[in-house]
């Protein structure tokens, strides 16, 4: 949700070469599932985070790292969910846009 860049940059190129992505970090280190300050919606579930980057053509594996079996089991969902609807894409990208406007970069380091 907040490095489309990537998606808009790399990810075709990998899909004409037949080549899987692999996503991280897809909760931006959690940042995304807090919301933000300018977010007056709720903020997204780690599992539509996992489907958000699921959705992309390219992806084919996204990791997870969950800390209880709860986690694991929320995680999960995006297995069993359907894929994202342009509505929450859209606002999903919203989100990712003041999240990733904090930085104006692609992080490297946990925040």
């Amino acid at each position: 949700m907040a490095h489309r860049k990537e998606e808009d940059e790399v990810f075709q190129e990998a899909v004409e070469a037949g080549v899987p992505v692999v996503a991280f970090t897809a909760t931006r280190w959690r940042t995304l599932l807090a919301g933000h300050a300018d977010w007056d919606r709720s903020p997204p579930t780690a599992a539509d985070c996992y489907r958000f980057a699921l959705s992309a053509p390219a992806v084919e594996v996204v990791l997870t790292a969950p800390r209880t079996t709860r986690e694991l089991r929320g995680n999960l969902e995006a297995l069993v969910r359907p894929g994202v609807t342009a509505a929450e894409r859209r606002e999903w990208c919203q989100l990712g846009d003041l999240v990733y406007s904090e930085t104006h970069r692609f992080e490297t380091a946990y925040p």
